[in-house]
């Protein structure tokens, strides 16, 4: 590790990710999640709450526009092409290529994010990749990232729901270096999950709630 970053770690927040997946690793289809689980939305906000969070676009238009930014919480979003901008629309000083549109922070690299985070957020505990599957792989492949503990992501929570359902976007495998611990589990009630017509069926849905750390 560099001085630089054993410098910083004592200040530092926890570069984590957090996803839910189901049966075959399916974190998502056609641009949304074939599910909806309240108790792992739930999870995902007491975790997430207080904290910048960084997703990819695709990740930030599958949440419905009345739940965008996601309130309580840093929204920064990872585009290769910046929104032009408009009225309203500010530039970062602290990442000039980042551009204040629609509640949101956008930047043009997952690096310019992360340094956009910890800057603007200089008091948050950790800061969150939270999607897609393209976002989470750049992430867990990132070393040496200045301003994080150990400069990397060194925590994954994950939601295992026990369903099976089509999907497109598959989640990481996390590797032997990365050590589980099971947080809880149940079975949701008010669950629902998507049929074959795609639209979501009323169900109950067991789920694990497993911290991975490296």
């Amino acid at each position: 590790m560099s001085s630089s970053l054993s410098e910083v770690a004592p200040h530092a927040p926890r570069l984590s990710t957090i996803w839910a997946q189901a049966a075959g690793g399916i974190i998502g289809a056609a641009g949304t999640m074939p599910w909806s689980v309240p108790a792992d939305l739930a999870f995902f906000k007491k975790h997430t709450s207080g904290c910048p969070v960084i997703m990819g676009r695709p990740t930030w238009e599958s949440f419905p526009p009345r739940f965008r930014p996601l309130p309580g919480r840093t929204n920064i979003v990872v585009t290769r092409a910046l929104p032009a901008p408009s009225e309203g629309d500010e530039v970062s000083e602290n990442v000039p290529e980042a551009v204040l549109h629609d509640g949101a922070l956008w930047c043009s690299s997952l690096e310019a994010a992360i340094g956009l985070a910890t800057t603007s957020c200089p008091k948050a505990p950790e800061i969150w990749i939270i999607g897609g599957a393209q976002v989470y792989a750049q992430a867990l492949a990132l070393a040496e990232v200045p301003g994080v503990v150990d400069g990397r992501v060194t925590r994954a929570l994950v939601t295992e729901l026990q369903v099976r359902v089509d999907g497109d976007r598959i989640a990481p495998r996390l590797g032997s270096e990365w050590h589980p611990r099971l947080l809880g589990e149940g079975i949701e009630e008010r669950g629902a999950v998507a049929g074959t017509s795609g639209s979501l069926v009323s169900t109950a849905v067991a789920y694990r709630f497993l911290e991975y750390t490296r």
